[in-house]
């Protein structure tokens, strides 16, 4: 029988749904490396494979040819299989899409290929008959149970797909709304056609349409990858880029159930919980965290969680299903630790900066009240009554050297004081003879709270160490701040404050308080020197190697005696020393023994007259920075004899017993009370001295003991100005205005005055 007219348009049908999908396997293949490709490919060869086998089939009438060409066209119904590998990876979930799981769900359809191949054996899959309809040859079949179970449950795979592609409309805002209807419509249409051929009509009464309805399927599938980019706006990308941003993120996510039990947690959570992410699952979260702080209770609850000295801010937010039931809660954790840091280091600037502008008043008042002390116990009384009027510290003390060494109780106290047993320092935190520096945190026993007041300890016998005064139990940390002038350390003042620390800014100030405090000491003593009726003359010895005299005169022949000492720029002193012997020989001993730098005026090997500039490291300069007014010294053998003038008893103790500290090796030889070397002076002629300022003073001194002024010049104005560390034209102007000083009082004093 010729093929009719309705079955070559079967025949076209098929053709067109074999060509339609063959273009779009072809297609696929060609993205393969797009999600999903891969089972949409395969899926559509499948549907190729059942189509165009279905239409060689209906044209060949052998019944044993016919059959084969069936049981072959059943290969194309894996259909189902790559439909489902399709909507997992192409939805994002390609977790579930392994080797494992699709060999475990391709085990009932290779099932039933076998089953097909043994058919002549069983009825467990079909019966079938041929007939011959329009011309075509159409196999009629008795479906076994075999046949209905496998049906059934591609239908579960393919409502299973279907679902997960539906899926999309709602949860990606509606846009993958238009790809997902035309999948889920070309999935549809063959299934509703293979339904309607299994269970409404006869089976075989007609041609399959299944292999029909995939023109349909082809059709929507094409528009979609052509016209609504199916591989190009792919909603894997969206899951899997959400899913890797999670788990990416440096902040730590974690969701617990209603129960507060951990659900899910990311990888930066792992620091938080301290636990594996896998680890810390169906974990009570106050098993791993402490969450008392956490609000579970507030719509966006703040809180910090500290661990292992990292601190998280955790924010806690509801989730509530659709009817607005809370049904848990997520907790996103920051590491705020960085910020917390800067917040603490802001917070102490800004401590440090308020304790610096109160440490600022008090210092100022401290400076005020000292110009018009002039005595050195009113300096003492003054400097601890001021700092303890503020809030920084509670009690002040000062004392000397020898106080501070436990050799004295000689201490000035304000603040919080009393008779009980003196707290022990350590001395080795309260070297005060190494400049000014600030020496923080010594620790203290601290007795019980005491009254205030200002009290002076007479001076007597003290322990071995220092001991400093009573303070209140408050008090953390004693800060000691050495009363410096050059390299002179004529005490200490002890703070007392019940902060923790003190920054090294404020010891850096405090240190610059001590130093002011140890100028107006200074002063005084040079003041008191000057103005005093009686001087105390000092005569002592020195036989140490620190002492850069001794160490020149002992491997010479030479002797070596003041000529005069001059003030120079840097705090320090130009000596001018004569020389008994060779002057080069002395020279450079002198140079290899001290820091500073000597020059030969004149001289030579019988004698002659150096140039030194000495500094507070020798031991003659500290002689100088004391106050005391060296007159003379001698030095030959390794031994000097020194001769100064201090303004009392207690300057001799202090200058002796600085020098004997820093240097050793010095001896007291004598001292007498006499009158002040200006005192004895009064008498000479000092008209125009009187009226030169002191640097023109040291100028003209200066050039003087150098030779300036000789015939031929023994030093050039450059090498005095050198010495004095001025530049030459300043020298010449002070020398200038010097010299007109003295000749205007020669030439224009009245009859009386000569």
């Amino acid at each position: 029988m010729a093929v009719t007219a309705t079955g070559w348009m079967y025949i076209g049908l098929l053709t067109v749904a074999a060509v339609v999908t063959a273009i779009l396997a072809r297609y696929a293949m060609a993205r393969r490396q797009e999600p999903g490709a891969l089972g949409f490919a395969g899926m559509m060869a499948a549907e190729t494979v059942w189509s165009g086998t279905y239409v060689v089939a209906l044209l060949v009438h052998d019944p044993a040819a016919r059959t084969v060409l069936e049981n072959v066209k059943w290969f194309g119904t894996c259909v189902y299989l790559f439909l489902l590998l399709f909507a997992l990876e192409y939805t994002g979930h390609d977790e579930f899409a392994t080797r494992r799981i699709l060999g475990l769900l391709s085990l009932p359809w290779i099932a039933s290929v076998g089953l097909i191949w043994t058919q002549q054996w069983h009825d467990l899959w079909w019966s079938t008959s041929l007939m011959e309809i329009h011309g075509l040859a159409i196999l009629q079949f008795s479906y076994g149970p075999g046949f209905l179970a496998h049906t059934l449950y591609s239908y579960v795979i393919i409502l299973l797909a279907s679902a997960l592609l539906l899926r999309l409309v709602f949860v990606s805002d509606y846009l993958y709304a238009d790809q997902s209807a035309l999948l889920v419509f070309g999935i549809l249409a063959p299934v509703g056609f293979n339904v309607a051929d299994i269970a409404l009509l006869e089976p075989g009464a007609v041609v399959d349409l299944t292999p029909v309805a995939f023109t349909v399927s082809g059709l929507a599938f094409g528009y979609a990858l052509f016209r609504h980019r199916l591989f190009d706006l792919v909603p894997a990308t969206r899951r899997l880029g959400r899913n890797a941003a999670i788990g990416q993120l440096e902040t730590g996510i974690v969701i617990v159930d209603t129960a507060h039990r951990v659900v899910y947690c990311n990888a930066a959570a792992e620091p938080v919980l301290g636990r594996e992410p896998a680890d810390a699952l169906d974990e009570p979260l106050r098993s791993l965290v402490d969450v008392d702080e956490v609000d579970f209770d507030a719509p966006d609850g703040l809180a910090e969680i500290e661990r292992d000295g990292t601190v998280y801010e955790v924010r806690t937010s509801p989730i509530t299903d659709r009817h607005d039931r809370t049904i848990g809660h997520t907790l996103v954790a920051h590491d705020v630790t960085a910020r917390k840091r800067r917040e603490r280091a802001l917070a102490a600037q800004r401590d440090e900066l308020e304790t610096l502008s109160a440490l600022n008043v008090l210092i100022r008042g401290v400076v005020q009240a000292l110009v018009s002390e002039n005595e050195r116990d009113g300096i003492e009384r003054a400097v601890c009554d001021r700092i303890v009027e503020g809030d920084l510290y509670h009690t002040a003390c000062v004392g000397d050297v020898q106080t501070w060494n436990g050799e004295a109780e000689r201490w000035t106290v304000a603040g919080s004081s009393s008779g009980a047993d003196a707290p022990s320092v350590d001395t080795e935190k309260l070297d005060v003879t190494e400049g000014p520096t600030v020496e923080g945190g010594a620790d203290v026993d601290r007795p019980a709270a005491s009254g205030a007041g200002t009290t002076s300890v007479s001076d007597g016998a003290g322990s071995a160490g220092a001991h400093l005064p009573a303070v209140s139990e408050d008090a953390h940390t004693w800060v000691v701040v050495p009363i410096v002038y050059g390299r002179t350390v004529f005490g200490a003042i002890g703070l007392a404050t019940d902060r923790d620390t003190v920054s090294a800014r404020e010891r850096s100030v405090l240190g610059e308080l001590g130093e002011a405090v140890g100028h107006a000491m200074n002063a005084v003593s040079t003041r008191q020197l000057l103005s005093t009726e009686a001087v105390v003359e000092v005569e002592f010895e020195s036989t140490t190697d620190a002492d850069a005299l001794v160490a020149a005169t002992a491997g010479t022949d030479c002797e070596l005696e003041l000529a005069g000492v001059v003030p120079a720029g840097d705090r320090s002193t130009l000596a001018y020393v004569r020389v008994d012997g060779d002057v080069t020989a002395a020279e450079n001993a002198l140079a290899d023994a001290t820091e500073g730098e000597v020059r030969s005026i004149r001289g030579d090997d019988s004698g002659g007259l150096l140039e030194w500039r000495v500094s507070g490291a020798d031991l003659l300069g500290a002689v100088v920075d004391q106050g005391a007014q060296l007159r003379s010294f001698e030095a030959s053998d390794g031994r000097v004899d020194y001769r100064a003038e201090v303004a009392s008893d207690d300057a001799v103790r202090s200058l002796l017993d600085s020098l004997d500290g820093r240097f050793g090796g010095v001896r007291l030889l004598a001292k007498r009370e006499r009158a002040s070397s200006i005192e004895d002076s009064a008498a000479l002629p000092a008209d125009g001295i009187d009226d030169l300022t002191d640097r023109q003073q040291e100028a003209i001194e200066a050039a003087y003991r150098a030779g300036y002024f000789d015939w031929p010049r023994e030093s050039t104005a450059e090498e005095v100005a050198s010495a004095m560390e001025i530049a030459p034209s300043t020298l010449h102007s002070h020398l200038r205005k010097a010299e007109g000083t003295l000749l205007a009082s020669l030439f224009e004093s009245g009859p009386d005055d000569q």
